[in-house]
């Protein structure tokens, strides 16, 4: 539970920054063209990185917790009796 919370935490806290340009818009930019060329999609401009930082976080987010309730369900349903 500990790390549920942890990580919800940090990404609030990774979402502040950027929101804030705590963190500088090239790091950002840089973080995004290794993610988006791993995965071989065209990066972001200098103008869209921040609100694609937004949709990744944002995607993270959802698909962490979307497992995290999967495995809670799947779990509950297997102990029931």
């Amino acid at each position: 539970m500990a790390g549920i919370v942890a990580f919800h935490v940090v990404m609030l806290l990774l979402v502040a920054g950027v929101a804030t340009r705590v963190l500088p818009t090239q790091r950002v930019s840089t973080v995004l063209g290794y993610l988006h060329k791993s995965i071989g999609i065209t990066t972001p401009s200098l103008e869209q990185v921040r609100p694609v930082a937004f949709i990744w976080i944002g995607s993270l987010i959802f698909m962490v917790d979307g497992c995290i309730f999967a495995l809670v369900l799947i779990a509950s349903l297997t102990n029931s009796r």
